[in-house]
């Protein structure tokens, strides 16, 4: 049955073998039913492998219970067991027939691993059988001002908590308080019945004992409590506050339940990982586009077309730069710097002659722009420097022939300039059908809902354009 439902290796089913064996020589065991548990891999419950039956008197179970699961809803104690390492004493459970026993459940360990637990099964009383079918404790944990009485000084810092599950244990390491939220945490996570009495070890859900804490927080001044971690119960997230109440003698343990906000990170995150996907996957579409285009232009005999088609690939390529930036990261912003760096290097890679210009990027490092920003923004450099190389330069790139490309940020609205060092134009003379200014015009307007300045000489060429940091579309 291990083989069948867990993934424990030969030693370990030894170990389970060897365990299954002492317990059929316990004398203490012969008026119980005994049972051994594994972890079911492929359902995260319990799986019965083991049931040695009482020897004096009547086994609690009418049917065969090897081979059936144990749920974590009707016997919290194995799974506390599992997850803390700990023993679990005297802990109420439902059974497979639905009969409500009690139990003590003993961790088998191997390796410093749990891989099994030992549970001795025992009926209850008529009177606890009332009691928790009854649950009537409203008196006791309603009472808020007999929480705050009882923790004392700490008051202040309980009150900030009452949110919180809040446990009073006494010397003893016995649960004497808990608030409503306690009640209900524990509820919750599979406890069964009524929680005042148990022992701190029966109660513990991060795996710790009730000595090593009270000895550890007694040694601990006041003004370095709490002692605060953060661990995982089952499905859920936890973060506990642990105090020493010297005028009472108490171990005041507060609760947060952490899992609402884990899950959400978590779905965050998840979102976040399919939006990288997703722009790895148009990035990756973008660049089979490119080949393709690649593959036409050399069959093309006719230079202007030629000379279309490179501009088509290299739009594109600037579309392609930002998806291959975006895919590397996981929020929904972009540095403009780092995405500028990277068009520049593609642009200069497609363009022969671009390799001759001297490019100087003066970017702000600290801005960062909205995903849907970045890729017009990066459609208009590209033009604009498709330009310069096409028109700045018509005796061809020197030397001392340069661009630059300066952005800066003030009050929310981003201005970048791209200045060139060229020959100039007529803005009057210009094509009003030119495509490249079209589609640099079109985008600063309609997509960033920015403004656009054109300043020419025969000293170069200045385009400017700034938009708001915050504009959503």
């Amino acid at each position: 049955m291990c083989k069948q439902y867990t993934n424990l290796d030969e030693d370990e089913i030894r170990q389970l073998i060897f365990e299954a064996k002492r317990i059929e020589q316990v004398d203490d065991y012969e008026d119980y039913d005994v049972f051994i548990d594994v972890k079911n891999q492929f359902n995260g419950q319990a799986v019965v492998v083991y049931h040695k039956l009482p020897q004096n008197g009547r086994s609690l179970y009418r049917q065969q219970v090897v081979g059936k699961d144990a749920l974590r809803e009707n016997e919290p104690g194995v799974f506390h067991t599992f997850e803390t390492k700990l023993k679990s004493v005297d802990l109420l459970a439902e059974t497979q027939e639905h009969r409500l026993i009690r139990q003590r459940i003993y961790p088998i360990a191997f390796n410093n691993r749990t891989i099994g637990v030992t549970i001795v099964e025992s009926d209850v009383s008529q009177d606890v059988l009332d009691n928790f079918q009854g649950r009537d404790l409203e008196s006791r944990y309603n009472d808020v001002s007999a929480t705050i009485q009882l923790f004392g000084r700490l008051d202040k810092a309980v009150t900030n908590q009452l949110a919180d599950a809040v446990l009073g244990f006494d010397q003893s390491g016995h649960l004497v308080l808990a608030n409503r939220t306690a009640i209900e945490l524990y509820q919750k996570v599979g406890y069964i019945g009524n929680i005042f009495g148990l022992t701190y070890d029966n109660l513990s859900l991060d795996g710790s004992n009730f000595a090593e804490v009270s000895s550890k927080i007694k040694q601990v001044q006041d003004d370095e409590q709490p002692l605060v971690s953060n661990f995982n119960y089952l499905n859920y997230f936890f973060r506990s506050r642990k105090f020493w109440n010297k005028q009472n003698r108490q171990l005041v343990i507060l609760i947060q339940d952490k899992t609402d906000v884990k899950r959400k990170e978590a779905e965050i995150i998840s979102k976040s990982v399919a939006i990288r996907e997703i722009n790895h996957r148009v990035k990756n579409n973008l660049q089979s586009v490119i080949s393709l285009l690649r593959i036409q232009q050399r069959r093309i005999q006719n230079p202007e077309a030629k000379k279309a088609l490179n501009e088509s690939v290299s739009r594109i390529m600037a579309i392609a730069s930002t998806y291959e930036l975006m895919s590397k990261q996981l929020d929904d912003e972009t540095n403009l710097k780092a995405a500028i760096q990277l068009l520049i290097s593609h642009f200069v890679q497609l363009n022969d002659s671009a390799t001759k210009l001297k490019i100087k990027l003066d970017i702000d490092s600290t801005i960062v722009v909205d995903n849907d920003q970045i890729v017009t923004i990066s459609i208009i450099i590209n033009e604009l420097l498709q330009n310069v190389v096409s028109h700045a330069f018509p005796n061809g790139i020197q030397k001392d022939s340069q661009v630059s490309i300066i952005g800066q940020a003030e009050n929310g609205i981003i201005t970048i300039r791209v200045q060139d060092n060229g020959v100039g134009f007529d803005l009057d003379q210009t094509r009003s059908g030119s495509l490249g200014l079209m589609i640099i015009r079109s985008y600063v307007s309609d997509k960033l809902l920015g403004r656009l300045k054109i300043k020419s000489s025969s000293r170069g060429t200045v385009t400017s354009f700034s938009f708001d940091q915050q504009t959503q579309h």
